[in-house]
């Protein structure tokens, strides 16, 4: 099936949960509503068979596009790996559930591009708000019932989603690790300021809290355009003087969402390579942050990419 050509999240959730390289399998999947100072959000969780039993959580955080299929997929990769995936939603109606994917029509590639990064910008431009939503979502998880509140969750994200991310640990949030994928590494800062034509509101910083128990990983296309040589220097500097826990993989050869497929258009350049070891690197780190928590191997990701066992 041609994913990239369902018109919204609720079709390929609901329709076709499983891409074509997975087996069927009896995992749970459920809509998320959740309403945040005026919005209305809905998420996707994708938790293991009920035999499982609880287990613990892993948020997922969608790229500049809002929540659509991969990130779906990505929640119930998590779920076969023996994780709860919930594929959270940081737009609500700012932007639709129907406008997320891209555009198939030139002419709508504009304003798509520019009502996405609108309701980008409206988040990382003010961090307690978007601190706040993140919290709230995570609260939504842990008091779900497939979920082990004892081990503190996981965040994943790409893009846009790496950086929230990143902003758990900036906000003191109580995870106990967090993944960037090819995510911006300061948080209200534009690299390309002259381009989708989004009005910028002005920045409204709040003062950090650090979260210095989470470890923090941070995959980076070593020629990802978006994250020059200074962010990294400052990046570096910043998390070794609140005392935060991380790692950095430079990826050699490696662009800007490299690990997104293709079927969200252009946003989507994979990378076979730098995806299976970033993968590989996540899968780590879920096993040190998730002690005593057994961990399934499966043969491909969301993206399709092989995973060695």
């Amino acid at each position: 099936m041609d994913y990239g050509s369902l018109q919204s999240t609720a079709e390929i959730a609901l329709m076709n949960p499983s891409p074509d390289f997975w087996p069927e399998t009896t995992l749970r999947r459920s809509e998320v509503e959740f309403h945040f100072r005026g919005n209305d959000h809905l998420g996707y969780l994708v938790a293991p068979p009920e035999s499982i039993g609880p287990r613990p959580l892993v948020l997922v955080i969608h790229n500049y596009q809002g929540l659509k299929f991969f990130d779906i997929h990505v929640a119930e990769y998590l779920a076969r790996l023996g994780y709860v995936g919930l594929a959270i939603d940081m737009y609500g109606n700012d932007v639709l559930e129907s406008e997320r994917i891209w555009p198939n029509s030139p002419e709508d590639i504009e304003s798509f591009q520019k009502k996405c990064f609108q309701a980008m910008v409206a988040l990382d431009h003010d961090h307690e708000f978007f601190r706040a939503q993140l919290q709230a979502w995570l609260d939504v998880g842990l008091d779900h019932p497939t979920v082990d509140s004892q081990y503190s969750p996981a965040v994943i994200g790409y893009c846009f989603g790496g950086m929230a991310a990143i902003e758990c640990v900036r906000g003191g949030l109580n995870v106990g690790g967090i993944v960037s994928f090819h995510g911006l590494l300061q948080t209200g800062e534009d690299p390309n300021p002259a381009v989708f034509g989004a009005v910028r509101p002005k920045l409204k910083p709040h003062p950090n809290k650090y979260n210095t128990k989470a470890v923090v990983l941070i995959e980076n296309g070593a020629d990802d355009h978006l994250v020059s040589d200074a962010s990294q220097q400052r990046f570096f500097e910043e998390m070794d003087l609140a005392g935060v826990d991380w790692n950095f993989h430079h990826h050699a050869k490696t662009p800007h969402g490299f690990a997104l497929p293709p079927s969200l258009g252009p946003p989507g350049k994979l990378h076979e390579t730098a995806d299976r070891r970033s993968t590989m690197n996540m899968l780590s780190l879920f096993r040190e942050i998730f002690p005593g928590v057994a961990q399934n191997p499966v043969s491909y990701n969301a993206s399709g990419t092989s995973i060695p066992a």
